[in-house]
């Protein structure tokens, strides 16, 4: 039998938090609706800190969210910890109210089943005891919810330990008995018992720290949180609109790069030289359009350069944008960690070398053409151009279909590759 006893003693606080065997779901994108993948994400609820990585197409899970809070009560309110505690199978909580109040009294048990009926009585002000006797139910840990006047809420965590600590009592008392719950299937019900999500903070690399407020509340046993949206456009540039054609940006760490490979120009075969002719001149991977459209266009590092020789020159690039130069492509492959597949676009690449994208910079195996006048490696190469030289050779960022490295290399300048241009 399980009986409640009480006397002359009380202390009080505020409305329990109990998430029991509960989850937490949800998806990161960016602004154009894109999943951001592998960002570290905590999750702050009931003073716990719950931990997740997102995965490649930005979903996330935190599972088994459970923890009890004590909240903080007002002036003239507390709840004392129960004692003794582990107990068999008696323990007491004291309970403290400025006036009379309405109490409701309920147990529970890890998987938050309600293991007696609700209790609800009146008492006076001051301070009572609460006597709770759990014997017949097995060993384990247990929490009993004390609710008062349907305002404040406190939970406290009791584990029974048959052989433990027993409660000396004294004087007399008056009992409540508390009864198994009816089910017409012998099983007791469930509780899921209501709690506030305090913030969501996602921290990557690229993008810095970003908190999420004024989250839903929890109950039952799952949450959607649905599409969180981290926006990764340059602030005040979020597109730029050149030669009609309208590209993307993406701020990582403290440069702003357009998101797609330019496609710039006047199209050209692949056997012919782009030259010093006024006009700006494209090869399309094996002199199909339809590869610009998809790939963006290349360049010989002459005519991306408009035939000059200074880095960080404006080229072919938007006015205010230019060609990245060594350095800078050095800082970009810090700020991903050297993470060449953060760099890949998905669906880029494949096993060691499959692209997260999760720096939003969405690069290409567009291939390349070579000095000779030939095409070679679309989906498996990606080479964007620097405008920086190298003893009558220029460096270049090399991407590989099947590993993860980051690659800074210098390259004949007949080559002709793709070109991504960065802000001023």
């Amino acid at each position: 039998m399980k009986n409640l006893f009480y006397s002359s003693f009380f202390i009080v606080l505020l409305i329990p938090i109990i998430i029991i065997a509960q989850s937490v779901t949800g998806k990161l994108v960016d602004e154009n609706g894109e999943g951001l993948a592998e960002v570290q994400l905590q999750l702050y609820a009931a003073q716990n800190v719950y931990n997740a990585v997102s995965l490649s197409d930005g979903s996330f899970t935190f599972d088994n969210v459970s923890n009890v809070e004590d909240n903080q009560l007002p002036t003239g309110y507390a709840v004392s910890n129960n004692f003794p505690n582990p107990f068999n199978p008696t323990t007491r909580i004291g309970i403290t109210i400025p006036g009379r109040d309405n109490v409701k009294i309920e147990v529970f048990n890890l998987l938050g089943q309600a293991v007696a009926d609700v209790i609800e009585r009146s008492f006076r002000a001051g301070t009572n005891f609460i006597d709770l006797e759990l014997n017949g139910l097995p060993n384990g840990l247990y929490f009993a919810r004390i609710t008062i006047d349907d305002k404040y809420s406190v939970t406290k965590k009791m584990m029974l330990v048959y052989g433990s600590q027993h409660l000396i009592t004294g004087g007399s008392t008056s009992s409540i008995q508390l009864n198994k719950p009816d089910n017409t299937k012998g099983m007791a019900s469930h509780t899921y018992l209501d709690t506030n999500l305090d913030s969501l903070v996602a921290t990557s690399l690229i993008f810095g720290r970003k908190t999420f407020m004024d989250l839903p509340s929890i109950s039952g046993d799952t949450l959607d949180l649905g599409n969180l949206i981290i926006e990764r456009y340059c602030p005040g540039t979020r597109t730029v609109t050149y030669e009609g054609k309208k590209y993307n940006t993406v701020q990582i760490g403290d440069q702003c790069w357009l998101r797609e490979n330019l496609d710039v120009g006047t199209r050209i075969d692949g056997v012919a030289e782009q030259t010093d002719n006024g006009v700006i001149e494209k090869y399309c991977y094996d002199d199909n359009p339809a590869n610009c459209t998809n790939y963006g266009a290349l360049y010989e590092w002459y005519e991306a350069m408009q035939y000059v020789t200074n880095e960080g020159a404006k080229g072919i690039c938007p006015e205010g944008w230019h060609l990245p130069t060594y350095a800078e492509f050095e800082i970009l492959k810090t700020e991903v960690g050297g993470d060449g597949n953060a760099l890949k676009e998905i669906g880029q690449g494949t096993g060691g070398g499959a692209g997260t994208n999760s720096s939003g910079f969405s690069a290409l195996l567009a291939g390349f053409r070579n000095y000779s006048g030939f095409f070679h490696n679309l989906g498996d190469y990606a080479d964007i151009w620097s405008s920086t030289e190298y003893f009558g050779y220029a460096y270049d960022l090399i991407l590989y279909y099947n590993v993860s490295n980051i690659f800074l290399a210098n390259n004949h300048q007949d080559h002709a590759f793709s070109v991504r241009c960065m802000k001023d």
